[in-house]
C-alpha cells in the first residue's frame, strides 16, 4: 500500500477529468501477468464505475481497474483512483504496447512503464494438509457462515447447508451439489465435467454465479493438489472447463480462462495462501472480508466453490468427517 501511494504521488494524473478535450494521462501500479506486452489493438467492450474492459482483436479481455480493486491476471490496476467512466465509451478504439494503453488515439493514456508485474501467489499443492492449514480452513468456513445471510449467495448458502429463501436457483444448486461432490470424490471425470457444464452460465449477472463457483472450486483443487493423481485430475478439470467457457459472458469467460491457467484473482489467491500458511484469525478475517466484497455475490460464490473443494471434495472434508 505504501509503495502504491508513493507511486501515485510521483506520477499524478495530468488532467482532472477524462471527459475534457485535453489528453489525460494516468499511471498504472500493477500489470497482471496475462496482459500482453506486445503491440495489439482492441476496442472498449464495457465501462463501469471502477473498471473498463477492452476486447482484444486477437481475443480475450484486458481490464483496467481502479486503484482499490483487487488485481487479476488480465488486469491493469491504476496507481490512484480515478473515475474511468469519464470519456470512455463502448466501441472506442484502444491500443496496447509495452509502455502504455491508448484510448481513442490518445484521449486517455494509461502509462505502464512504472508498473510492477503481478502474479498470484497461489501454487498447486501449497496446502499439505497440516493441522494449521486445517484449522485455518475451518475458521474460514466459520467466518463465511457469519457472512452468508448478508451476501445473498445461493451457492454459499447451499454449500454451508444454511436455511435460505427457496428460489429456483437455490433448488437447482442444492440438487446438483451432492452429485458433483460424489463424482469428484470418485474421480468420475465424465460425470464431473457434465455437471460443470451445467454450472457454467448458471445465474444472472456479468459473471454468473455458477462460473464464480467453478473458479473458486478450481482454486480449492489447486490448493490441495499434492499428488500426481490430484494434479492429473486438476488438469483434466481445467481442460474440461476450457472446452465449455464459450457458453458464458465475455467477462466471465476471461476469468475462467485465467483459472484454467491456475491464475486466480489476488483476493481469492490471498485467501488460499492464508489457509495454506495457517494465518492468524485476524488475518483470515481480513482476507475473507476482502473476498466477500467482490461484486454483488461473485466473491461469495467463489468462496463457496473454495469451501466445496476443501470440505466436500478434498482431504479436509475427510478429516472433518
Amino acid at each position: 500500500m505504501q509503495a502504491d501511494a508513493a507511486l501515485a504521488g510521483e506520477y499524478p494524473i495530468d488532467r482532472s477529468a477524462f471527459g475534457s478535450r485535453e489528453p489525460a494521462l494516468v499511471w498504472a501500479a500493477t500489470i497482471g501477468c496475462r496482459v500482453p506486452r506486445t503491440s495489439c489493438q482492441g476496442r472498449v467492450d464495457a465501462v463501469f464505475a471502477h473498471t473498463c474492459n477492452v476486447a482484444l482483436a486477437t481475443g480475450g479481455l484486458v481490464t483496467v481497474l481502479a486503484h482499490h480493486a483487487g488485481d487479476v491476471a488480465h488486469g491493469i490496476r491504476l496507481a490512484r483512483d480515478q473515475r474511468l467512466v469519464h470519456g470512455l465509451r463502448p466501441g472506442m478504439p484502444a491500443s496496447i504496447n509495452r509502455d502504455r494503453v491508448n484510448f481513442n488515439g490518445g484521449t486517455l493514456t494509461v502509462m505502464l512503464s512504472a508498473a510492477r508485474t503481478w502474479t498470484p501467489e497461489l501454487q498447486a499443492g501449497m496446502c499439505g494438509g497440516s493441522g494449521r492449514a486445517w484449522r485455518a480452513a475451518s475458521h474460514v468456513r466459520r467466518l463465511l457462515c457469519t457472512h452468508a445471510a448478508d451476501c445473498g449467495s445461493e451457492f454459499l448458502g447451499s454449500v454451508l447447508d444454511l436455511a435460505q429463501p427457496a428460489t429456483p436457483l437455490a433448488a437447482r444448486i442444492s440438487a446438483m451439489l451432492p452429485r458433483f461432490a460424489k463424482a469428484v470424490r470418485a474421480r468420475e471425470r465424465t460425470e464431473a465435467l457434465s455437471l460443470i457444464a451445467r454450472f457454467i452460465g448458471l445465474g444472472p449477472g456479468l459473471t454468473p454465479a455458477g462460473d464464480d463457483f467453478v473458479v473458486g472450486w478450481l482454486a480449492g483443487l489447486t490448493l490441495c493438489a499434492n499428488t500426481p493423481a490430484e494434479l492429473d485430475f486438476l488438469q483434466a478439470m481445467c481442460a474440461g472447463v476450457a472446452d465449455v467457457r464459450h457458453t458464458t459472458t465475455s467477462v466471465s469467460r476471461q476469468h475462467l480462462e485465467d483459472a484454467c491457467a491456475l491464475l486466480f484473482s489476488r483476493r481469492l489467491s490471498d485467501v488460499c495462501v492464508a489457509i495454506a500458511q495457517g494465518e492468524s484469525k485476524p488475518e483470515l478475517a481480513l482476507r475473507v472480508s476482502a473476498q466477500i466484497a467482490v461484486g454483488a455475490t461473485s466473491g461469495a460464490d467463489a468462496a463457496a466453490g473454495l469451501l466445496f473443494a476443501l470440505f466436500e471434495c478434498g482431504s479436509m472434508g475427510r478429516r472433518s468427517g
